[in-house]
């Protein structure tokens, strides 16, 4: 007999302003019931920190109703949460997040959910819909960090993966688990432990440290945790995870990385900092950015934090239809940042449509083509290029 017994909704797609990470997941309690868990991670980027007395404050809500098929709701609830730091440093680091989890009883008949999340101190919000399903017995699988619950499921570096997985069928003959970390299809690493039981609890426990003795990462991006029961009731499930890492230690976000350079740096940089040894990349990355540095005495990067941000902002405003950060309109707001004004003209009858950006205090005009209607737009003939 094979149970599959945690029904996850995994990472939801959210709709909104408020930039976060949601994942949701329905498991069976012991009374025969089910209860829904929503964890969530949060930049501290996306809220808004206010000063009180010697700290920063920022505050956010987690909205979430249980709904049945028709839509009708039949269980609610609504959490008001914050956060506290003591410098305006780490309100802006991009590392820096709340991570935390809620959890409501999924009543009978349920079929659907909603959650929203708002910050208090802005405007901004986002929002989910998903589905649930009714979970069985069996396994019930726990993440946990530092002995505590990491129910965002969410590790770093410095981090030891561990899980502890419980057999909640109590009639159930399981002698031991076999704990699978896959990439895909492909097994990373693995281990079996026996089933223990103290004071009515049946599990088993796995423990992996996420850097080996050099401090290089083992694990970097995302996975999938199976178990396996083993005995003669066969019972397996399956939860997803997330290993975040310097990009340093992860290849493909550090060439992509190096990738990005394309504006600022030159090919024998790209090249060289391609090539650089896994546990040399951290120094020539900062090495580079070094000599770029306006205030080299701080430990900021006012040049590099800028340039990537406005990376982000090319791949977010110039990738529908376009190139994203590889397109014109991306090689110019890179090199100069927002334009003084932009002339949009997206729906011409005569003529393509197109763009004129105006950079007033630096005499400088770019007109921009979407010569094919697809949305790719391509610099025609600017007054002024000084490359």
């Amino acid at each position: 007999m094979l149970l599959i017994a945690f029904l996850l909704a995994g990472t939801l797609e959210v709709r909104g302003d408020l930039k976060l990470v949601l994942d949701a997941a329905v498991h069976p309690t012991r009374d025969s019931g089910a209860v829904l868990e929503l964890s969530y991670d949060i930049p501290f980027t996306s809220l808004a920190f206010l000063r009180e007395a010697n700290s920063f404050a920022a505050r956010f809500s987690i909205g979430v109703q249980v709904l049945d098929r028709r839509g009708d709701p039949l269980a609610g609830d609504m959490w008001h949460k914050s956060v506290e730091v003591a410098e305006y440093e780490t309100t802006v680091a991009r590392d820096s997040s709340v991570l935390g989890t809620v959890s409501l009883d999924v009543p009978e008949g349920a079929s659907k959910a909603r959650v929203e999340v708002a910050d208090l101190g802005s405007d901004r919000r986002t929002s989910a819909g998903f589905n649930l399903e009714q979970p069985g017995s069996g396994l019930l699988i726990r993440f946990l960090k530092n002995g505590r619950p990491n129910l965002a499921r969410t590790y770093g570096l410095e981090d030891t993966l561990e899980v502890l997985a419980e057999v909640l069928a109590m009639d159930a003959q399981v002698d031991s688990l076999r704990f699978q970390v896959k990439e895909g299809r492909r097994i990373v690493t693995g281990g079996t432990s026996p089933v223990t039981d103290s004071s009515g609890l049946r599990a088993a426990r796995f423990r992996y440290p996420l850097a080996d003795s050099s401090g290089m990462a083992r694990l970097a991006g995302q996975y999938r945790r199976e178990v396996i029961g083993l005995g003669k009731d066969d019972l397996q499930t399956g939860v997803d995870f997330r290993v975040k890492v310097p990009f340093f230690y992860d290849d493909a976000a550090y060439l992509q990385k190096v990738d990005e350079l394309l504006y600022i740096a030159s090919s024998k940089e790209m090249t060289e900092l391609k090539k650089a040894p896994t546990q040399e990349r951290e120094q020539a990355w900062h090495r580079f950015w070094k000599e770029r540095d306006p205030t080299p005495t701080t430990e900021q990067n006012e040049k590099e934090e800028e340039y990537f941000e406005r990376i982000e902002y090319a791949k977010e405003h110039f990738s529908h239809g376009d190139k994203g950060y590889k397109s014109d309109r991306a090689r110019v707001y890179v090199r100069y940042g927002p334009a003084d004004h932009i002339d949009s003209r997206p729906f011409e009858i005569d003529s393509h449509a197109y763009e004129i950006w105006y950079y007033y205090s630096l005499g400088l005009e770019f007109r921009f083509v979407d010569r094919y209607g697809f949305g790719q737009y391509v610099r025609d003939n600017p007054r002024f290029w000084n490359e």
